[in-house]
């Protein structure tokens, strides 16, 4: 089955039938576990609390975060830190507006809303054809919302719709030219402070995309000037960093309980590796995709796929936060000419591979959060490595003084 045949069938009736079937079905999940049957959240808990805290005039960074957790909040994850960084002021704050119940309801419903959007900004910037490009959102936006990441998201009532919007945001401005996406992609990555180090370390060293990532960081930092001015600047970095150095001391953010080689060495019995290297190799990687980009600006494909695979590799994530590996995914299907059993592959190990590895009997550690991180951490690397594959095919002409391979006729009417 080559890109021909594909693309036939994606022109198929067939094809808009399936795609608005598992659209249909997404929604429909989604709003099951947000508001039909919800199960009870284990995480959104701290994002919620918070915000009461800084409507108090309280600091989250404090002791008193545990200890008004205590009294205040239900049975449940007990609240030890408030690990995350004050440009949150903003989004606690709103949801802390409302009681815990409803609140959780509104979050998960906005963290659906946000995979959604930002499956359809990835999807129509790579699509032309209109009738293409509303199947391939349809069907891909569906899946999303169905796969396991997504699925333990809702149930954790976590916050991993925003680093998938910025991922979204990073691709749709890169592959349009609009600088104003990569700010924007810049400003809400750095709501999740691994994922943003590494979009702002890519855009600061692509002079295109240089200012627009200072105004995204800009942004942020405006964000934080309601706690600053609350606790003070001194006091309030002092405690962030002091809360996020006790980040890695968790049982929930040790290798084995997070993604990529090192927790997939450590469950297969390699002893603890150290998620340091893992964090390096991304730097690396995240190094050549703007040395790509500099060098061929408008063949953007491989570099954001080098990039997006290596944050959701090579970056030490939870299971909740991997719906990003769609991203990668949905470049190289639609953007490349990889082959036709990729997608169908590495779909089926994240469709629910907590649930097999549950069934197999596979020990799970901290909580079961570990559960699925093996069928994903092998579809992360499987991604990495056709993104390694699509940058050596694009670049090693050009390395050797040639000219580099000719665009896919896919790509080109996008991309130049």
């Amino acid at each position: 089955m080559n890109v021909a045949s594909i693309c036939r069938f994606i022109m198929s009736r067939w094809s808009l039938f399936v795609a608005i079937l598992a659209l249909l079905a997404g929604v429909s999940f989604l709003v099951l576990r947000s508001v039909i049957e919800p199960r009870g959240e284990v995480d959104f808990r701290f994002f919620w609390l918070a915000g009461h805290l800084w409507a108090g005039g309280l600091d989250p960074y404090s002791d008193r975060f545990r200890e008004i957790g205590a009294t205040m909040l239900p049975p449940g994850n007990v609240v030890l830190y408030w690990f995350y960084p004050p440009q949150w002021w903003i989004v606690s704050r709103g949801m802390a507006l409302f009681d815990l119940e409803r609140a959780v309801m509104i979050w998960r419903l906005l963290n659906g809303a946000l995979i959604l959007l930002g499956t359809a900004l990835v999807t129509a910037s790579v699509k032309d054809d209109v009738r293409r490009r509303w199947t391939a959102m349809a069907f891909w936006g569906g899946v999303a919302l169905l796969i396991e990441p997504t699925a333990n998201l809702l149930a954790f009532g976590q916050s991993a719709g925003f680093v998938y919007m910025s991922l979204a945001l990073l691709v749709a401005g890169v592959l349009r030219r609009r600088p104003w996406l990569v700010g924007l992609a810049v400003f809400l990555a750095t709501f999740k402070p691994q994922v943003g180090l590494m979009v702002l370390f890519w855009a600061l060293l692509v002079p295109s995309f240089r200012g627009a990532a200072l105004a995204g960081l800009g942004g942020a930092g405006l964000l934080t000037l309601p706690h600053i001015m609350q606790a003070g600047i001194s006091e309030a970095v002092r405690a962030y960093l002091s809360n996020a150095a006790k980040w890695a001391d968790m049982p929930s953010n040790a290798p084995v309980a997070s993604s990529g080689p090192a927790g997939l060495l450590t469950r297969l019995g390699a002893g603890n590796a150290d998620l340091i290297w893992q964090i390096l190799a991304a730097a690396a990687v995240t190094v050549c995709a703007a040395w790509m980009i500099r060098r061929q600006p408008f063949r953007p494909v491989a570099p954001l796929l080098l990039l997006t695979t290596a944050i959701a590799c090579l970056m030490p994530l939870h299971i909740y936060d991997l719906t990003v590996l769609l991203i990668p995914l949905i470049l190289l299907t639609l953007g490349t000419a990889s082959p036709a059993w990729l997608p169908w592959v590495t779909l089926l190990l994240m469709a629910r591979p907590g649930k097999i590895e549950m069934l197999l009997g596979v020990p799970q550690y901290s909580s079961d959060v570990s559960a699925g991180l093996i069928g994903l951490g092998v579809a992360g690397l499987l991604l990495f490595a056709f993104a390694i594959r699509e940058a050596l095919r694009d670049f090693a002409p050009l390395s050797q003084g040639g000219e580099p391979r000719e665009t896919l006729a896919l790509e080109s009417s996008r991309f130049g």
